[in-house]
């Protein structure tokens, strides 16, 4: 729950980024922060059903899948809703101050995750950032920007 709680207010900022790109009119920037703020998103909803995996169920009862299936869509809820939120507010909250300060606090959101996962990896041993897998995901990231920017 606390997990959840945590990736919710996460995602308020990352919201608040989004409706601030789609209050200045700027598509290609909010396509941009939807379709990297998705794919990111993903690996939260990891992070919320990874403990829910330990939990021991009888595959025969429906009433005990249905539970776990509930409590996995209310915690999805609870992570994923302020999100839906920030952007609302983000969106209809203009002002050019408030749109820097909007996009500040996406960009807090996503250089704290950066700064966590690195930590993770000097903690693990990996002291060569610059791996073959490393450079493929900058480069992978870059051309979707890129793309992202042409196609809208």
């Amino acid at each position: 729950m606390m997990i959840a709680i945590g990736i919710g207010l996460h995602n308020f900022g990352e919201g608040l980024a989004i409706g601030a790109a789609v209050g200045i009119g700027s598509i290609a920037f909010s396509t941009f922060l939807i379709v990297g703020f998705a794919l990111h998103n993903t690996t939260e909803g990891i992070a919320i059903a990874a403990p829910m995996s330990r939990e021991k169920t009888m595959i025969g009862k429906a009433l005990i899948g249905k539970a776990l299936i509930v409590k996995l869509a209310g915690l999805g809820m609870i992570a994923g809703a302020p999100a839906i939120f920030g952007a609302w507010v983000g969106g209809f909250v203009y002002s050019p101050f408030a749109t820097v300060v909007f996009l500040s606090i996406g960009a807090g959101a996503i250089f704290q995750v950066i700064i966590t996962v690195l930590r993770w990896i000097r903690e693990e041993g990996d002291k060569n950032l610059s791996s073959a897998a490393v450079a493929s995901g900058i480069a992978v990231g870059m051309l979707i920007m890129y793309l992202t920017s042409i196609l809208v």
